[in-house]
């Protein structure tokens, strides 16, 4: 009945304040306020139309209404009050929410009652820990006689999480916790325990805190939410396996033994900081199972763009990370702000054990300008073509081709790169239609009136692959590459996969190393003409 009410005055040939204020009203009247959320974004659609004070208040009321089901409104409406400057979530969404739909996956991990894991890893300082704090806050106000917990490495990190929560359930000047959810009242809050309760006194907190270090038997327990943030303390202890392995075992004996009941969900925040950290153990043992979501965003995309760069002064742009990049470890900068977990020592191609040039070559005419191609044809891997000019012994990586698109778009630049240099050979590899892709490039260079040696060799398994860029890893590291003043953004690209690439654990992607070793093997098995001796400049 409601909804034929509301269905009336939506079909209006044109919304008044009077109008949805009314509807607004029969909304109110519903308890199941989920099942109505889209006549309520409606409605706050519509009055968003009329610049008015009635409609400001109404469009504050729509808020404060879907607050009690939406993560994302919950954000919204808690810092209604606050200063813009102060506010946390607005700022931040249009990114966050907008481009990353971080709060829409956290409330779908919520709602869901088969998921019972959420790894979410971000770069710091782009307000993963602070989101914990909204929620929280949101699962004391939506299920206050629940028992939950959070677990952090610090007493410290406790503390201050435990002040932040709490003001956020009692500062009425501050947050609107209260007008969210009028009936709750304040709740009972113990400094010392670590605990703030909505629950009878004697029962298991609605929210304990506690360090991992910590006691925490007979202290609290959970039966729907636990929470883990920052379990790794330090970068010391993330580069020690045997630290690991120890904190590994502290969270699946300690921790996950003080769950009650089977509708237990883990959100387990941090830095993916190597194959051994709980969230990549959790991933490298659960990855296939559909009730475990992994969440993890670089500080930039694939094509070196921000991915955080929303409207405040904490922002990361795309020029601030490029600096930050130039000024640590490359390990460090997978693990911290890639999200990438590597071991240091595993890395293959470590970017200050590489030579580099400033883009100019050495003088004269060089002994061969060759490539070596391993093609791709879209859906996420990139075709990969590194261009060498070869003078005597030095082997300069002087131009690439980095793509992720179909044949369509790489072809043309392909054929473009080697008009450009005047290569004389080249050799693609042939599995998965590279034999065809060699021959439309051949074809395409013979209408161009452009003659030049093209070879096809097929690709080995993914076994022998790993084991390939193994072997001419010595000969790779000999390689000069472009300095990073003198980079494109595409081989920028290039070297920061050649630069991350690990012998020890799993790599996202591997196209820029395995087509270094292709052009390695084809300079030691294919190019027969070639005499490499060492030339003096």
């Amino acid at each position: 009945m409601e909804i034929a009410v509301i269905e009336k005055i939506k079909n209006l040939p044109q919304q008044t304040e009077e109008s949805l204020t009314d509807a607004f009203g029969v909304l109110m009247s519903i308890e199941d306020r989920k099942s109505v959320d889209e006549y309520v974004r409606w409605v706050r659609t519509e009055a968003m139309k009329i610049k008015s004070a009635t409609m400001y208040d109404l469009i504050k009321r729509t808020y404060m209404y879907s607050a009690q089901y939406s993560f994302d409104d919950f954000m919204v409406a808690m810092e209604w009050n606050r200063e813009p400057k102060a506010r946390f979530w607005l700022p931040r969404r249009k990114v966050l929410e907008g481009k990353h739909k971080i709060a829409t996956q956290i409330q779908e991990f919520i709602d869901d009652p088969n998921m019972l894991y959420l790894g979410f890893s971000m770069p710091p300082g782009t307000g993963k820990s602070t989101m914990i704090k909204f929620l929280l806050s949101y699962i004391a106000g939506t299920e206050p006689k629940s028992a939950n917990m959070y677990v952090s490495y610090s007493d410290g990190m406790i503390k201050m999480m435990l002040d932040s929560v709490k003001s956020m359930l009692t500062d009425t000047a501050e947050y609107c916790f209260h007008e969210i959810f009028p009936g709750l009242g304040m709740p009972d809050t113990s400094a010392e325990y670590k605990t703030i309760s909505y629950r009878r006194a004697g029962d298991f907190p609605t929210l304990g805190l506690v360090s991992l270090g910590g006691s925490v038997t007979g202290r609290t327990r959970s039966n729907r939410f636990l929470v883990t943030d920052d379990l790794v303390k330090n970068k010391e202890e993330a580069r020690s396996p045997e630290r690991l392995e120890k904190l590994y075992g502290d969270y699946t004996a300690t921790l996950t033994t003080r769950m009650i009941g089977d509708s237990v969900k883990q959100i387990q925040l941090g830095t993916i900081w190597s194959a051994y950290d709980p969230i990549s153990r959790m991933k490298s043992e659960h990855e296939n199972d559909p009730r475990y979501k992994f969440i993890a965003i670089p500080v930039w995309d694939e094509n070196e763009q921000s991915n955080f760069e929303y409207e405040h002064p904490d922002r990361y742009t795309t020029e601030k990370i490029r600096d930050i990049k130039k000024t640590i470890d490359s390990a460090d900068f997978e693990c911290l702000f890639m999200q990438h977990g590597i071991e240091k020592e595993g890395l293959a191609f470590p970017s200050d054990s590489l030579n580099y040039y400033n883009g100019v070559l050495p003088p004269g005419e060089p002994d061969n300008i060759l490539f070596a191609c391993d093609v791709a044809f879209g859906g996420g891997d990139s075709l990969s073509m590194p261009i060498a000019y070869v003078y005597g012994s030095a082997v300069y990586i002087h131009d690439v081709v980095f793509d992720k698109g179909d044949k369509s778009v790489t072809e043309p630049r392909v054929v473009g790169k080697i008009l450009h240099h005047k290569i004389k050979m080249g050799r693609f590899e042939a599995n998965n239609g590279g034999d065809f892709y060699a021959d439309d490039i051949s074809a395409e260079l013979k209408k161009q009136g452009y003659s030049i040696n093209i070879s096809k060799k097929k690709a080995p398994t993914n076994m022998s692959k790993l084991s390939r860029i193994e072997q001419h890893a010595p000969n790779i590291r000999e390689f000069y590459f472009l300095d990073d003043a003198h980079r494109t953004d595409e081989y920028r690209r290039f070297m920061n996969e050649v630069t991350g690439f690990s012998f020890t654990t799993k790599n996202v992607h591997d196209d820029a190393p395995d087509s270094l070793g292709q052009l390695v093997e084809f300079m030691s098995n294919g190019v027969k003409s070639v005499s490499v001796a060492k030339r003096l400049f």
